[in-house]
């Protein structure tokens, strides 16, 4: 008993090394590809992964090809040609490509040469890690009550709509439920005098949480929500003993 007490465990390290950066670009398609089978139906194609719904047909999350690579053999104007048959044959249209990181560039990089050529742009997303949890108390405001997202259906659509319409992007606010609905998906709302001020949500893929949604209404902007909606996500990830934490932020936001 005494020797067996004493055995280390290698497979839980008590002091994991980081990820590197091509590890960070991996993990992030594993969360993307959880976060959009929320919002559609997943086809396997020999270029892809295939999102798609005609109920948002002019949302990207929706109708998109995730983890594309060229089959051996094919090229790009074959890729393309098979994606847009699949697609037409409901009615739609591909409106993403992502890269799939894990195959050699050969793979990738001539398909998406060739969608830039016709017409596509591309499209960046800043991934950042959450190496360990703040030294010091995150400093929160008052005034808000912070509740999980399920227990208030009417403050989430409220708050849906309210950012659906500051992107004028109608479909956003039904994707929005679609994802607080989805039990991968653990969100909590703000409110202050009866009124959806902010809403953080975060995504759970295995070992690895990804905060998301994080949005906070015009009126309540620069005065500490986002920081306060952010900490709450992190207790969530803390809780849930989630191996990697990432968070998905626009560079221009």
């Amino acid at each position: 008993t005494s020797v067996a007490s004493c055995m280390s465990l290698p497979i839980l390290p008590s002091r994991p090394e980081p990820p590197g950066p091509s590890d960070l670009v991996r993990f992030f398609p594993r969360t993307e590809l959880h976060w959009c089978r929320q919002l559609a139906d997943e086809s396997g194609l020999d270029v892809g992964a295939a999102l798609l719904n005609g109920s948002l047909a002019a949302l990207a999350d929706a109708n998109q090809i995730l983890d594309a690579a060229l089959p051996d053999g094919w090229s790009p104007t074959q890729a393309v040609q098979s994606v847009d048959a699949h697609f037409a044959a409901s009615a739609l249209r591909c409106l993403r490509w992502t890269m799939n990181p894990s195959q050699p560039q050969q793979r990738t990089q001539p398909l998406a040469q060739h969608l830039l050529a016709q017409g596509f742009e591309p499209h960046a997303s800043d991934i950042l890690y959450l190496y360990g949890q703040p030294r010091v108390d995150v400093r929160e405001v008052g005034g808000l009550t912070i509740i999980p997202a399920r227990a208030s259906f009417r403050h989430a659509r409220q708050l849906a709509e309210r950012q659906a319409d500051e992107i004028k992007s109608p479909a956003q606010a039904d994707a929005f439920m679609l994802h607080l609905e989805d039990a991968q998906t653990d969100a909590l709302l703000a409110i202050e005098n009866d009124e959806a001020v902010a809403i953080a949500a975060v995504l759970s893929a295995g070992e690895i949480g990804r905060i998301d949604q994080l949005y906070v209404s015009s009126t309540h902007r620069h005065q500490g929500v986002g920081r306060t909606m952010l900490s709450r996500a992190m207790e969530i990830c803390a809780r849930s003993l989630f191996k990697h934490v990432l968070v998905r932020v626009d560079p221009e936001n």
